[in-house]
């Protein structure tokens, strides 16, 4: 059981995490280091927008950055976090796969 302050940092652990493009972040580089044009390129969100969510990501301790003349690169710095996205991804679909299971009429209507 989980302590009341405990409850608070799960919930602001799971806040830092709210946001999609955060998420879409975090699974670009899940195949190693990438450069902001590449996390731009795979994520397909603007590029301030992806800076400004990679700025607080790295403030909060998730990635780690490098310089290499004018590129900058970012890398995930807590790779748990994959296991955990895995998880959420499993429990996620299966509570989708369960809603479609309960309303069998709904496919039907669109087919």
């Amino acid at each position: 059981m989980l302590s009341k302050s405990e409850c608070t940092l799960v919930a602001e652990f799971l806040q830092d995490l709210a946001n999609p493009v955060r998420v879409k972040i975090l699974c670009a580089l899940r195949e190693g280091e990438k450069s902001v044009s590449e996390i731009v390129r795979e994520t397909g969100e603007k590029q301030s927008n992806v800076s400004q969510q990679l700025q607080i990501l790295l403030h909060k301790g998730y990635l780690s950055r490098r310089r290499e003349e004018r590129n900058v690169f970012y890398a995930i710095k807590k790779p748990e976090l994959f296991t955990l996205m895995e998880q959420i991804r499993t429990l996620v679909l299966a509570e989708k796969r369960g809603e479609e299971a309960k309303r069998p009429e709904e496919a039907i209507l669109e087919e």
